[in-house]
């Protein structure tokens, strides 16, 4: 009865999932239901407060800039100069266009936050390359799906934002730590697609770049290629909030989208407001119900037994952050990756810090099994965004994204186990 007690909500958030209820309103449903099950009744009337208070973050305000940030962005001409950009360095490599489409990937998560629309940026664009060089497009759209995900690892970073808010941890030190995993990520993505290339006579880029080319498209990119620098060099001297740096990004995306790059006109910022506001709402929703979730779960003693379970086993901190990495891997199958972030880490947290886990480190750990989750089958989001965009059945996806989450796997236990790898530039920038 004890242990049914303890996965009835997960139970009930899951079949919410299942028969296709938003995210946010099945964490929502599920708290509520929870609450009738144990006859918490009172807890009813707590409810607003605690939806309400879940958002009443200043941090959180950055979110909505760095969305913005990325409609200003996603034009077609900026992405196919990035991807040109990328192309003219990286094209003659082993792996041609499919490596060309990491790197690309990787420039655009440096301008803005969001795994979804790096996908679908990269998405249509770099799928298409590849099919035209003998790539089969199942694994060419899920290579995009998982090179997307590094849009929260290499900064900046809307669920480092989110973390750092709930945890009250230094989102310029979560920032600066995530360059190195993603850039390492990034780079292994490409050896893993050089050699599945090479082995399937997968053919490169033919068109050949002069100097000359090269230097002029690196001239023409150093507008959009400006903005990480901005972010980082905001948390550098300390005297930009989060929200002042998320505030800055946009109004100078929206600039150069309007008068450098022009591929923004005033009669598409009505329009970019709107969907940057929906998709600002559906995340706080989200937000709102993981907090009301982790509640839930507070109340039914889960932070208790998970530090009685720590406690007894005597963990050491690897075996700790090894045994949290796959229960967030089980709960990433069936959540979206905000409510994996919002859900845990008041649970979480607190814990890791208590067996001398650095939470910054746990932090990185934490993005990683986001990313895993991102491209894990039944509800991976990048899958569903790149079938959408390349018209790729979900079949051919979840055929072909098993070796790139094995990739994101050993990524998270280079990570666990080395965590210097995240924690020196923060330490060396930000002493």
């Amino acid at each position: 009865m004890h242990v049914l007690l303890v996965l009835s909500p997960f139970i009930i958030l899951i079949i919410l999932l299942l028969i296709r209820v938003p995210v946010g309103f099945a964490l929502i449903i599920a708290s509520i239901v929870e609450f009738t099950i144990t006859g918490n009744t009172f807890y009813y009337k707590l409810i607003p407060q605690i939806l309400y208070s879940s958002m009443d973050k200043y941090t959180l305000l950055a979110i909505p800039f760095f969305i913005m940030t990325a409609e200003f962005l996603i034009g077609g001409e900026i992405v196919e100069l990035l991807f040109r950009l990328a192309a003219a360095f990286l094209g003659k490599l082993p792996g041609g266009v499919g490596i060309v489409s990491i790197a690309a990937t990787m420039l655009f998560a440096g301008i803005q936050g969001s795994s979804a629309a790096d996908a679908a940026a990269i998405g249509r664009i770099g799928t298409e390359g590849m099919k035209e060089e003998g790539y089969d497009d199942g694994f060419a759209a899920s290579l995009i799906a998982t090179s997307g995900t590094l849009a929260i690892m290499i900064p900046p970073s809307i669920a480092m934002i989110i973390y750092g808010s709930i945890s009250q941890t230094s989102i310029g030190a979560l920032f600066y730590a995530g360059i190195v995993p993603g850039i390492i990520a990034g780079v292994i993505l490409m050896v893993y697609t050089g050699i599945i290339s090479h082995r399937r006579g997968y053919g490169k880029i033919q068109e050949t770049f002069t100097n000359k080319e090269r230097w002029d498209l690196f001239k023409k990119s150093l507008g959009v290629l400006a903005l990480p620098i901005i972010v980082l060099y905001g948390f550098y001297t300390g005297k930009l909030t989060p929200t002042e740096i998320g505030t800055a990004t946009a109004v100078y995306s929206l600039f150069i989208g309007l008068y450098l790059y022009r591929t923004v006109t005033w009669r598409d910022v009505p329009r970019i407001l709107l969907r940057t506001m929906y998709t600002t709402v559906t995340i706080f929703i989200i937000i709102a119900g993981a907090i009301l979730f982790s509640k839930v779960l507070t109340q039914i003693k889960i932070p208790f037994l998970l530090f009685q379970f720590v406690k007894t086993h005597h963990l050491k901190a690897w075996e700790f952050l090894i045994f949290v990495s796959i229960v967030l891997y089980f709960l990433g199958m069936f959540m979206e990756g905000v409510a994996l972030n919002v859900m845990t880490t008041p649970i979480l947290v607190p814990i890791a810090v208590a067996l001398g886990i650095d939470p910054v480190h746990y932090g990185i750990v934490l993005i990683f099994n986001i990313e895993l989750a991102l491209i894990s089958p039944p509800v991976g989001l990048n899958l569903f965004v790149l079938s959408a965009a390349t018209d790729v059945p979900l079949e051919k996806l979840y055929r072909n994204i098993w070796p790139f989450v094995l990739i994101l796997i050993a990524n998270l236990l280079f990570i666990i186990f080395v965590p210097e790898v995240c924690l020196f530039l923060p330490h060396i920038i930000l002493k």
